[in-house]
C-alpha cells in the first residue's frame, strides 16, 4: 500500500443522496451520440440548499449518477423541441439563448454552462445480480422559474424492477426403490 501520513486526511461520511423534488440545475457537459440519436446530458444543482451536490469527488468519477439523455430522432422531435423551449424559458434573459438563434449551429455544445429546472424522481430497478435497488433520474424538465415558484409536481417512484418468479418449494421425493418393485397386482 501507498505510504501516506493519515493523520492529515480528513475523515469522509460518505455522500448524502439527493431528496426527490424540483431543482434548477446547471449543464456541465453534453456528448452526442448519433449512432443512437441523443444528447447525453450531464448536470449539477445550481441552487438552492444541494447547490454544487455532485461537485464532490464521487460526483466526478461517477458521471452517470446525474446525467440524463434527451433523444432527438424523428420520433421524438416534439419532445426535444419541448426541452429547447425550457431552455429558452431559463436562459433568454440572463445569457440571450433562443431556439431561434441555436437552431443556425445546433451545436449542443452551447447548452453547456445553461441552466435548466428539472424534477428528479426515483426509479427502483433489479441489478444485474438480481437485487432491487433504487437511484434517482430526471424526470421532466420545466422552466427554471417554474422549479422557483414550485409549479412542479413529483411523479410517483418509476418501477422497472424485475418481477422474479417465487420458487417451487422443494417436495419431498419418494425413494427410487419404491418404483423398481413389481407392482403385486
Amino acid at each position: 500500500m501507498k505510504v501516506k501520513n493519515w493523520t492529515l486526511i480528513e475523515e469522509s461520511a460518505g455522500g448524502s443522496k439527493l431528496p426527490v423534488g424540483g431543482y434548477v440545475i446547471k449543464i456541465l457537459d453534453v456528448e452526442d451520440v448519433p449512432s443512437r440519436e441523443y444528447l447525453r446530458i450531464t448536470y449539477d444543482i445550481a441552487e438552492g440548499e444541494h447547490a454544487g451536490h455532485y461537485s464532490d469527488a464521487f460526483g466526478k468519477q461517477n458521471a452517470w449518477s446525474h446525467q440524463f439523455v434527451r433523444s432527438y430522432k424523428d420520433t421524438a422531435e416534439g419532445m426535444f423541441k419541448a426541452f429547447l423551449n425550457r431552455l429558452e424559458e431559463s436562459n433568454k434573459m440572463s445569457k440571450g439563448f433562443t431556439v431561434e438563434k441555436w437552431s443556425e449551429r445546433s451545436d449542443e455544445r452551447d447548452f453547456i454552462g445553461l441552466t435548466l429546472g428539472a424534477v428528479i424522481q426515483k426509479r427502483l430497478y433489479t441489478n444485474d445480480k438480481g437485487e432491487d435497488k433504487e437511484a434517482l433520474e430526471v424526470a421532466r424538465v420545466y422552466a427554471a422559474q417554474d422549479i422557483r415558484n414550485g409549479d412542479f409536481e413529483v411523479p410517483e417512484p418509476r418501477d422497472v424492477r424485475e418481477q422474479v418468479p417465487a420458487k417451487p418449494k422443494p417436495q419431498a421425493q419418494a425413494s427410487a426403490s419404491i418404483y423398481d418393485e413389481d407392482i403385486p397386482f
